[in-house]
């Protein structure tokens, strides 16, 4: 075992929640040293962007909801001020403002673990005309719906950084401040900016596809030649950014194929003089020993993995075969504008614990977690590895209990030899044949739910709530340390499809990182690393908030 893969599995160990003991982090919440959730680079040239009000978004009926799942259907855009203003302001921007009394916070398109968002996005275009004289990285400031203008750089390196990718292409980075969430939740805190940094990359690839556009995570990058990409290489202390990952955005006709840029196109941003100076986020700060190392261990080097990915085994061609839905008429949501459902997903604060799911609701939701059908799955070029353990509270016609649903049906001896062996394993009678989901335990469970997740009450009045087990030994011992961000990456972005699918038809999720982990591989049966639990999202139908008002994201 290498030293990064033990420190690792030693973080990943002491950031468990149990029973006896939560995982260390602060004994109260010190607001005078909240951190600020925007961050901006003074002294910098500001490219504002435009607008849309809530009016113009309701107006918008294409593209359709339905559309996002086949981009390549949609005529891409030009890449223009206005389609880079649109792809930001519905992926990363304020989407709402909410006040109770004197208190006023933002909401934002991507969700973040208790609203601190330690993701940072940046912008990596070649010249646009009225937008972008010269190649850029810009630093997106949400606040103001800008672009913060931090480098310009030669057409000769442009051409180097995108050559081989499909003509049209330009990147979107990400990077990760763990104070922002370590304030609040401590040590555990690494695995929470990993759900966010997830729920940014599926709500970035739900905008391009709104504009006819696909991204592709470029998993090949190494840390270090991401963050001289974006301009935060050799930061210390507490409020550092560190690199997360790099996707390319381009048209959904083309194919891409490449898993990163050229290494020599990177060299050049070494030298690129840098503008902006960041604001600070905290007058002071606690030191989380455990998570740094945890992020040392983490950091990747530059890999090949994509140009040598394997083609599926004989035998699955017809499992990674789309499917069409037999459980639902898909066309039902050729009426929902994607714009309305993306800017308008909110988290549920409180559920209805008397209103049931509708069965052919509830497997459509299903269905579209399918790596296979949904091709916002396609940014995970190194593949899938979470299935979902579903605690089924009050979903009609099927019995209350404990279910789960293989994403990958050939591991389901592999997936039954690992927990109890007295589990039914029956399949729901008019269950879609594509799903590999089964009854585990006929039992009311919802009170229990609610237990394994902090005592968190909207797991228990959810219709559902789904418990993601990753593949974890496994992958971890075949790609490496830098393979435990990405497990959580695939569980931000089951929870964002979840969020979505919700919201259009009617309902509200919640994402829950507060969980007792091994209490429940202990009910299940599960032992050692072979699989664990890394999240776990609530559906059901939302309660009004009381006392609390809605106020737009920007004045016009």
């Amino acid at each position: 075992m290498t030293t990064e893969l033990e420190a690792i599995l030693n973080y990943h160990q002491a950031s468990k929640h149990n029973f006896r003991a939560y995982a260390p982090g602060p004994h109260h919440l010190d607001m005078p040293n909240k951190p600020d959730p925007f961050l901006n680079y003074h002294g910098t040239r500001l490219l504002n962007l435009d607008i849309w009000s809530d009016e113009q978004i309701k107006a918008e009926i294409f593209p359709a909801y339905e559309q996002a799942f086949s981009p390549e259907k949609l005529k891409p855009s030009e890449l223009s001020a206005e389609s880079i203003s649109r792809l930001f302001f519905d992926s990363f921007a304020i989407s709402a403002w909410k006040k109770t009394g004197s208190t006023k916070w933002p909401l934002r398109v991507n969700p973040s673990s208790g609203n601190l968002h330690p993701t940072e996005v940046y912008l990596l275009s070649g010249p646009v005309k009225g937008f972008l004289k010269r190649p850029s990285v810009c630093h997106y400031a949400p606040l103001t719906h800008a672009l913060e203008l931090r480098a310009e750089f030669s057409g000769d390196t442009w051409e180097l950084l995108s050559s081989g990718f499909p003509e049209g292409t330009f990147f979107v980075g990400l990077s990760s401040i763990y104070w922002r969430v370590s304030w609040k939740y401590g040590l555990r805190a690494f695995r929470y900016a990993q759900h966010d940094a997830g729920h940014a990359i599926a709500a970035l690839t739900f905008a391009a596809a709104g504009l006819g556009w696909k991204t592709s995570l470029l998993a090949d990058m190494g840390s270090e030649e991401l963050a001289a990409l974006l301009g935060i290489s050799g930061k210390k202390g507490p409020e550092k950014q560190e690199p997360a990952c790099l996707l390319a955005v381009y048209p959904a006709g083309k194919t891409c194929a490449r898993g990163r840029v050229p290494s020599s196109a990177v060299s050049a941003f070494r030298t690129l003089s840098w503008e902006g100076v960041p604001n600070s986020l905290s007058p002071k700060h606690v030191e989380w020993v455990g998570i740094e190392k945890a992020s040392l261990a983490a950091q990747k080097k530059g890999t090949d993995y994509l140009e040598k990915r394997e083609e599926p085994k004989s035998g699955m061609q017809a499992v990674l075969s789309p499917k069409t839905s037999s459980s639902r008429n898909r066309s039902d949501f050729e009426t929902v504008p994607l714009r309305s459902v993306i800017r308008g997903r909110r988290s549920a604060i409180e559920m209805n614990n008397s209103a049931y799911l509708e069965k052919e609701t509830f497997y459509a939701m299903l269905q579209r977690t399918l790596p296979q059908n949904n091709p916002i799955f396609n940014s995970l070029a190194s593949g899938s590895f979470t299935h979902l353990l579903l605690f089924v509270n009050r979903v009609k016609d099927l019995l209350p209990g404990l279910y789960i649903f293989l994403r990958k049906p050939w591991e389901k001896e592999r997936f039954k030899a690992a927990i109890r062996p007295d589990f039914l394993w029956e399949k729901p009678k008019n269950c879609p044949s594509d799903l590999e989901f089964y009854m585990l335990m006929e039992e009311t469970l919802h009170n229990f739910a609610a237990q394994l997740s902090c005592s968190q009450r909207k797991a228990a009045d959810a219709c559902f709530t789904a418990c993601m087990l990753s593949e974890f030994e496994e992958p971890l011992n075949r790609f490496g340390a830098w393979m435990y961000p990405y497990l959580f990456w695939e569980c931000g972005i089951l929870g964002q499809v979840l969020y979505l699918e919700a919201e259009a038809y009617g309902l509200r999720g919640c994402g829950i990182g507060c969980f007792f982990d091994d209490p429940l591989h202990e009910t299940i049966g599960l032992k050692g690393l072979e699989y664990q639990d890394l999240y776990h999202f609530a559906v059901g139908y939302p309660l009004q908030e009381i006392g609390v008002i809605t106020l737009p994201a920007y004045e016009e």
